[in-house]
């Protein structure tokens, strides 16, 4: 007797807590579902045994494919049920990203620009209380919410070979015009291309056209008050100059006469073999140059002087970059988020960061970089950091179709800058005043001219 109300009471208990669990994932899909960090996924016990595939998506940057790729066998080890797909994303501006956006398709975890955690804010999920955004130098928070952590920090940089340096007889650049005529003499020299660039890939015009102008502003708030001028490209902008000097640099064919035929790893098999005196590169590069020519003894590099006079301070752009979003419509978040944690562990993310040569974002890693230490105490400089979150100017941008990296290939295509001034100016003010009509200027009056 006593064993049978044992059966009843065991098979009562049984149907109570299925009964539960269904009521209770029923009650989540009434309720919206992924309102939190975590989705109905965490109302259930986790099935240690459930095989559970997640997909990271990565830049096309070799040094972190190679390095993420080999690094989530070992998390397998750790959780063998769960597999991390490295899965490559072809480009960094966002255009592969908005059409996975679009149809509801984005990674499980993957790598944003600062720029982008606007536009995708909806599809990420709050990481606010982790312990990796506790830790993190530079939390990407958007509205209060914190909805990627970068995984870098790195200055930009003109990589230069002393040795070529010295058998033309000159000495690293300390204004634009130094630099400029250090180019010349490069190529009136005739050994060697002055410095590479692989204009086919547009973006390589990046650290001339996209920092560019933000650095010869001197003004952390300079996206915001692109998004706050009606026509900011004319005369006398900072654009204008960077796209001057860029223009001269294309007539003289001071990146070689084929620089808009060739892409970034050709430009880059130039310098790393001793036919290109220079390229002008971020901090993550010096990883990828390391596993090609494996030495720097004829290495060095120097922050390009966005100044027009020796009185005046060196700025380097620097960014933080490669933020880690999780997708807020993962199947799978609470794996996500501990792979994410994973990742930002000091033992995981020691070697990574020491393996890309980037600066560390964690408040509990420090970075090992030998070769630009010594290159800032040679070459001192000033990181310059700008805000490049603001929402109103990615609108703006965005309606405008305004790519500045772009512009930068259209001007060694032969377009004459004072064209592309009138033609941005446009489509800019154009955007700015439909900005306006729909309320979206959230900072003031717009003014007419450049400020």
């Amino acid at each position: 007797m006593r064993g049978r109300r044992g059966r009843l009471i065991a098979v009562a208990l049984i149907l109570f807590a299925v009964g539960w669990t269904a009521g209770s994932v029923l009650m989540e899909k009434q309720d919206g579902g992924n309102q939190g960090v975590f989705t109905n996924e965490s109302s259930r016990a986790p099935n240690h045994h459930q095989p559970i595939r997640l997909k990271l998506g990565i830049w096309e940057s070799k040094t972190d494919i190679e390095f993420w790729t080999k690094k989530v066998k070992e998390y397998s080890r750790l959780k063998p049920n769960v597999t991390v797909e490295v899965e490559t994303i072809p480009d960094n501006s966002g255009q592969y990203l908005k059409v996975r956006y679009a149809a509801n398709d984005l990674p499980d975890l993957f790598y944003l620009k600062s720029g982008h955690l606007p536009v995708y804010k909806d599809s990420l999920l709050p990481l606010n209380g982790l312990d990796a955004a506790r830790r993190n130098k530079f939390p990407g928070d958007i509205e209060g919410e914190i909805v990627g952590l970068p995984l870098v920090s790195y200055s930009e940089y003109v990589y230069y070979h002393p040795s070529i340096f010295q058998e033309v007889g000159i000495e690293v650049p300390k204004t634009l015009d130094e630099f400029m005529d250090v180019l010349e003499k490069i190529k009136d020299h005739g050994q060697y291309i002055p410095i590479a660039i692989g204009g086919k890939d547009e973006w390589t015009f990046y650290p001339f056209m996209e920092f560019g102008p933000a650095v010869l502003a001197k003004d952390v708030n300079y996206l915001s008050r692109l998004a706050n001028t009606e026509k900011p490209f004319g005369p006398g902008s900072t654009f204008e100059t960077s796209a001057n000097m860029l223009s001269r640099i294309a007539d003289q064919e001071l990146a070689g006469p084929n620089a808009l035929n060739i892409g970034f790893d050709q430009a880059t098999q130039l310098f790393q073999s001793g036919q290109a005196a220079m390229i002008a590169l971020g901090q993550w590069y010096y990883s990828e140059h390391q596993s090609k020519v494996n030495y720097d003894s004829d290495l060095d590099a120097f922050a390009l002087p966005w100044r027009a006079s020796k009185t005046e301070q060196i700025y380097s752009a620097t960014m933080h970059d490669h933020y880690i979003a999780v997708n807020r419509h993962s199947k799978h978040t609470n794996e996500a988020v501990a792979f994410l944690e994973w990742m930002f562990s000091p033992e995981v993310y020691q070697t990574y960061i020491n393996t890309s040569q980037n600066t560390s974002t964690l408040i509990d890693v420090e970075s090992t970089l030998p070769f630009f230490a010594e290159v800032r105490n040679k070459h001192p400089f000033v990181p310059f950091l700008y805000n490049g979150q603001d929402e109103n100017y990615i609108r703006i941008k965005n309606a405008a179709q305004y790519d500045e990296k772009k512009s930068g290939q259209e001007i060694f295509a032969g377009a004459e800058v004072a064209d592309i001034q009138r033609k941005l100016n446009d489509n800019w003010s154009k955007a700015v005043q439909a900005l306006n009509d729909a309320g979206g200027d959230r900072d003031g009056e717009i003014s007419s001219s450049h400020r």
